[in-house]
C-alpha cells in the first residue's frame, strides 16, 4: 500500500502545538515532545490543514490543488508524501487507526 488512503491526524492533544509565524515560514513547539521545528509557508499549510480534520494523502493534494490552483502532478504528490513522513518523524502527526 501506498500510504496515499491513510488518515493523518495530529499525533499530540489538542492544543499541543503553539505557533509562532512570520511572512516566510513559522515555528511550531510541540508541548508533548519538547521540540521546536520551523515551517516553510506550504508545509505550515498543510500541517493546519490535518490540525483542523484529519485527512488523507489524496485528500490534501485535492485540497492544495483546489486552493492554491496548483496542478495534480506526482511532483506534488511526492513533496506532500515527504511533508507528512516527516511530520511523522518529528512526531507531530500519525496514522489514525
Amino acid at each position: 500500500m501506498d500510504g496515499t488512503s491513510d488518515i493523518f491526524r495530529l499525533a499530540a492533544p489538542s492544543g499541543s502545538l503553539h505557533w509562532r509565524e512570520w511572512d516566510d515560514g513559522c515555528v511550531i513547539f510541540n508541548r508533548t515532545t519538547g521540540e521546536t521545528h520551523y515551517l516553510d509557508d506550504f508545509t505550515a499549510y498543510l500541517l493546519r490543514l490535518v490540525e483542523a480534520a484529519p485527512r488523507s494523502q489524496d485528500a490534501l493534494t485535492g485540497t492544495v490543488c483546489a486552493e492554491l490552483g496548483r496542478e495534480r502532478s506526482a511532483t506534488l504528490e511526492a513533496q506532500i508524501a515527504r511533508a507528512l513522513r516527516n511530520f511523522e518523524t518529528l512526531a507531530v502527526l500519525e496514522r489514525a487507526r
